[in-house]
Formats: structure tokens, sequence, C-alpha cells
């Protein structure tokens, strides 16, 4: 379930937060950790670059990195559909 943290950010209850920062920007957080990604506009939506994201998981153990990187994309993808937007992976 999400929130709206203003007109350009939401916030889930399972602790993270995704806010559309600039124009070609967002900013993914959680867990006190935050990363800004590239976004470029789309038609209906938004693109984001999943090498911007790769931060979050590129430290982790292999075993467990995967994992991380589906349930961070997971997270994005439905908190760009919540402001009904549709989302794309570059």
């Amino acid at each position: 379930m999400f929130t709206w943290l203003n007109k350009q950010g939401v916030k889930s209850d399972l602790g993270f937060e995704f806010q559309f920062t600039g124009r070609f920007t967002a900013e993914y957080r959680e867990g006190g950790r935050s990363v800004q990604l590239s976004v470029e506009p789309t038609d209906r939506g938004v693109a984001i670059s999943e090498a911007s994201l790769a931060p979050l998981w590129r430290h982790m153990p292999e075993t467990s990195r995967e994992q991380r990187r589906a349930q961070i994309l997971k997270n994005v993808r439905e908190a760009v559909e919540f402001q009904n937007l549709i989302f794309e992976l570059n």
C-alpha cells in the first residue's frame, strides 16, 4: 500500500520511497540508503535506467544479488504504476 509524500513521490508500507526529483531524475530510498535514478519521460510514463539502480545491489553477495535486484525493480514498478504512469526499464 502506498501513501503520497507529495505530488511527486510515494511511500510504501514496506518501507521504501520513490520520488521524482526533476524532469530526468528520481530517487529511490530504503533502509537509510538512497540512490539517484536516471529517468526518461515517455508518452504515458517513464523509462528508468537499470544501471542507475545497480548501486543498490552491486556490493551484495552474488547469491542474494538477483533476488534483491528483482525486489527493487518490483518496488519501483509498483511505485510508478501507483502514480498512474507506465513503467519501462532501460
